[in-house]
């Protein structure tokens, strides 16, 4: 699989792109190829055009791939060693619905899953992630707990409550009123 991205990757990425093809980081189901830095790094090292390729953080993944997010200093620590922290070009704010290591990738909205509200702060705010685009990549919140329509989008409040660092366990219900 590896090797397969790879070719790939050397055969559409080009000297005058302006684009970076980011790699995202995965929670490990299945056959996924990223579930560790090391797979990242085996795949950039041999990516011809060094400066078209980088990395997008995404926290469920990590959790869910094993990595505890309650260090995330360490845990950049470890992508500088392996990888280099100038690699990363974004970064998936999400929470997760599963235990660390479950390779499942199930999201959660902030503050309401197993990674929870103040390491996600602490990863958000981190200073030697400065100037890098974060995302919020949160489920929608549906009409109960019992339906699967998704219709309430919770980004006003989850970026209220990111800004305001502080978690309020009332937002699923604010969002369906």
């Amino acid at each position: 699989g590896i090797d397969f991205i790879i070719k790939q990757l050397n055969t559409v990425l080009t000297p005058d792109m302006t684009t970076t093809v980011l790699l995202e980081t995965m929670a490990g189901k299945g056959n996924e190829m990223g579930r560790s830095f090391e797979e990242l790094k085996a795949i950039i090292d041999r990516v011809k055009y060094q400066d078209k390729i980088g990395v997008c953080i995404d926290t469920c993944h990590l959790n869910d791939a094993g990595y505890d997010m309650s260090d995330f200093d360490s845990i950049l620590d470890l992508f500088d060693n392996i990888i280099g922290i100038n690699k990363i070009g974004c970064i998936h704010v999400n929470d997760s619905k599963n235990v660390i290591a479950s390779h499942k990738d199930r999201h959660e909205n902030i503050g309401f899953g197993t990674i929870g509200f103040d390491n996600l702060i602490n990863i958000i705010y981190n200073e030697r992630l400065e100037g890098i685009p974060r995302i919020l990549e949160t489920p929608y919140v549906t009409k109960d707990d019992n339906s699967k329509d998704k219709v309430y989008p919770p980004y006003k409040y989850e970026i209220e409550m990111i800004r305001n660092k502080e978690f309020d366990g009332n937002l699923i219900n604010k969002i369906r009123s």
